[in-house]
């Protein structure tokens, strides 16, 4: 009898252990489990995650390309547009495709130029004699003049760009050299433009060489300049002080009367482009517009001015 109490005691005595240590086992785990951290839920609770912020002035982009696509579509011309407002974090731009430049190509020398001048390879104030083989038609103010007239580097600048002078351009197109215009172009990212002749050269031009740019690229050049990041503060203020006196005026400042524009303007046969700086009292912009296949020039400079009012009138709302 007193061998069976034992025997009941120790198996008590078991049990009990065996209790105890499950109960540790089992507060352990669950010591575990509360260090291990909930995995992430995927439900969004409203007000606690706040909506993702879009590009600064992407609505507005939408709504200024949509308002001037209806005014596209109203001409038979193609047309290319840039719009850089100093709010947005990119610009605005439609269509891509490299186009006919006319004399839009010839920002890109000044721009050579100036940049040239910046690192000592050009003195802007070298005499350059204008020789009667030199001269050529269509716009500018030199073809013509008797003799052999002498001008200074800026002046030919000026004249290249005020007048369009392609007399002017050629002279600078050989004093300067098509590599380092080239040199220019792709080390400023303008890719999709290339100077290939020059002015009134149509043999050139029959032998399927001609001048291209794009939209994009000629915003992208007064984007730079705008920002003084193009040459250099001096050089770029001194380049828009140039460009303020272009003498065509048929587009951008007959829409926007009351602005300042530093721009350059390009014109061939079916082709009119206009691309600059516009400048009110407070702030400026950036707008660029192409055009080709134009069957109608008045339609298409109606047109243009009306985009230009459209841009206008986003860039003050």
């Amino acid at each position: 009898m007193r061998k069976v109490k034992i025997l009941l005691a120790v198996c008590l005595l078991l049990a009990v252990c065996m209790v105890s240590a499950a109960g540790c086992g089992l507060l352990g785990e669950n010591k575990k489990t509360q260090e291990v951290p909930e995995p992430a839920s995927n439900t969004i609770v409203a007000g606690e995650v706040k909506e993702a912020e879009q590009p600064a002035g992407r609505e507005q982009r939408l709504a200024l390309a949509a308002s001037l696509r209806q005014l596209m579509e109203k001409d038979s011309a193609k047309y290319q547009v840039y719009v850089f407002f100093p709010q947005w974090d990119e610009p605005l731009v439609m269509g891509k495709d490299p186009q006919s430049s006319a004399s839009i190509i010839k920002i890109f020398i000044l721009g050579t130029a100036y940049e040239l001048a910046e690192q000592g390879q050009l003195d802007l104030n070298q005499q350059v004699t204008v020789h009667p083989l030199d001269m050529v038609g269509g716009a500018g103010v030199i073809n013509g003049q008797s003799g052999a007239p002498v001008y200074t580097v800026r002046k030919l600048l000026e004249l290249m760009i005020t007048e369009s002078d392609n007399t002017a351009t050629n002279v600078l197109m050989d004093a300067i050299g098509l590599e380092r215009i080239h040199h220019f172009m792709k080390e400023h990212g303008f890719h999709d433009s290339i100077l290939q002749r020059k002015m009134m050269d149509y043999e050139a031009l029959r032998a399927g060489k001609d001048n291209f740019t794009t939209a994009a690229d000629a915003g992208r050049f007064f984007r730079l300049l705008r920002e003084h990041k193009l040459v250099g503060e001096a050089a770029d203020s001194e380049m828009i002080s140039i460009l303020f006196g272009q003498t065509d005026t048929e587009c951008f400042p007959q829409a926007l009367p009351q602005a300042r524009i530093a721009h350059k303007t390009g014109e061939l046969s079916g082709v009119y482009h206009d691309a600059g700086i516009v400048y009110d009292a407070n702030d400026s912009y950036v707008l660029c517009i192409m055009s080709t296949d134009s069957r109608g020039r008045g339609n298409t400079l109606s047109t243009m001015r009306n985009m230009a009012k459209t841009v206008d009138l986003a860039f003050h709302q």
